[in-house]
């Protein structure tokens, strides 16, 4: 498949429906954690006690577990679906493939930021990041 390549605007209009799904892999990294630190306790407390994993407690918060997972990995395939790369989830950090004066780089967007306002080459980061004006991208 071809590398869908933004332009700043294109980029912005994503924004909307990227702060969505978003927020909705934050709340299931946080449900996932809390669900896999319940599992953990659960898993020390049998090997302490010798008792073989397998309790319905254990088994429905797995099954929970492994749901919110394939969410998970649903939302993360969906921005890959339109053309952007989740960089940091902790951060909210989107990547989006661009072309700049003949080159491939990056417009760079994060969460708290009103509007794409950054770019860096494929080689660099959030660390580069310079600002798209006064050169704005096609």
């Amino acid at each position: 498949m071809a590398r869908r390549y933004f332009t700043t605007e294109e980029a912005n209009a994503l924004l909307p429906e990227l702060r969505v799904i978003l927020e909705h892999l934050q709340a299931q990294r946080r449900e996932l954690e809390e669900r896999q630190q319940v599992l953990e306790a659960i898993r020390q407390q049998a090997g302490l006690n010798g008792y073989q994993l397998g309790g319905v407690d254990f088994l429905r918060l797995k099954r929970e577990a492994e749901f919110i997972l394939e969410k998970y990995n649903t939302a993360i395939e969906k921005i890959e679906t339109l053309g952007c790369l989740l960089k940091d989830l902790h951060l909210g950090l989107i990547d989006f493939p661009s072309l700049r004066e003949g080159r491939e780089v990056f417009l760079c967007w994060k969460r708290d930021e009103a509007e794409v306002a950054h770019w860096h080459g494929l080689t660099e980061g959030f660390a580069s990041r310079k600002p798209i004006h006064p050169h704005p991208f096609p």
